[in-house]
């Protein structure tokens, strides 16, 4: 597998964004491939022999936020190790599973989506390919990421203990749980800023960035109608602000080949890439407030 020089040049700008990539395969020459792939690439890649032994270095390690693993293993395969990680990790961790097969077919790849995996590889992967969905999978887990370290914001403002009285007992957050909040709220505010240029995401075409950026994220594409639908404001107005970020080149318009009526959109690599910074700085800023 050769990487290029302009995936290499992708990699050293999102190096400083990405988590620790897991090999899963009873291959050594697969797993040193891929893992060799990875680095070139700019991630930092961690292997495993067995289903076994990854389900312990994802106890062990934090870091690992995205695993790639065969299907066909001894003593476990990969579908089970799937369900483990959907089951056991999945709930409390941002965690985003690839499978690789050298027998894709409809009833695996259902399957597949059944055990939460967001990509199916089949061998043999070009460079391309594993670049790409790596970059999907990363713009995953930094999105998953994010809503945890909300989720655990909100609780941190509003614990649950709180949340108890305040419903046995009429209560209302106190001044410092709404100060806490609005400073949240601002910095979120502010940083997209530093990715985006301001003039560009006026009215509601912020709304329809995150919703794009949402489909992207599943790897699919979005009917300009249902962006537009996704803001509380006109449809002509909402067009208009599509209008606006494809003309700014945040984001591409094309024709649906099934539907000739229907405008598709998905965001431009590089607006992915900054969508990606964007998620990685909002969650890096919880530890800064209250």
């Amino acid at each position: 597998m050769h990487v290029n020089s302009s995936d290499r040049e992708i990699a050293r700008s999102k190096a400083s964004m990405t988590c620790t990539v897991l090999v899963v395969d009873d291959d050594p020459a697969c797993r040193d491939e891929y893992c060799d792939a990875l680095e070139n690439l700019g991630y930092t890649a961690k292997s495993a022999a067995s289903a076994p032994d990854a389900l312990q270095q994802i106890v062990e390690s934090p870091d690992i936020g995205i695993v790639i693993t065969d299907l066909e293993m001894p003593t476990m395969d990969g579908m089970s190790l799937l369900s483990e990680i959907s089951q056991r990790f999945s709930p409390n961790r941002p965690i985003v599973t690839l499978v690789l097969t050298g027998h894709s077919s409809l009833q695996v790849a259902t399957k597949a989506m059944q055990a939460q995996a967001s990509d199916l590889l089949s061998k043999p992967v070009s460079a391309e390919q594993l670049a790409d969905a790596l970059r999907r999978a990363s713009a995953h887990y930094f999105a998953t990421a994010y809503r945890f370290q909300i989720t655990t914001l909100t609780t941190r403002i509003d614990p649950p203990a709180s949340r108890d009285r305040a419903s046995n007992q009429g209560s209302r957050p106190t001044e410092e749980d709404l100060q806490a909040f609005t400073s949240m709220l601002l910095k979120f505010q502010h940083n997209k800023y530093k990715f985006f240029d301001p003039a560009v995401l006026m009215g509601p075409s912020w709304e329809i960035l995150l919703d794009i950026t949402d489909a992207t994220l599943r790897g699919e594409a979005v009917p300009a109608s249902s962006a537009s639908a996704s803001t509380h404001v006109p449809l002509s107005t909402a067009l208009r602000h599509i209008n606006n970020l494809v003309e700014a080149g945040l984001v591409r318009r094309w024709t649906d080949p099934n539907d000739k009526r229907r405008k598709l959109l998905k965001l431009e690599p590089h607006t992915a890439i900054a969508m990606q910074r964007y998620l990685e700085t909002a969650w890096k800023l919880q530890p800064q407030i209250g």
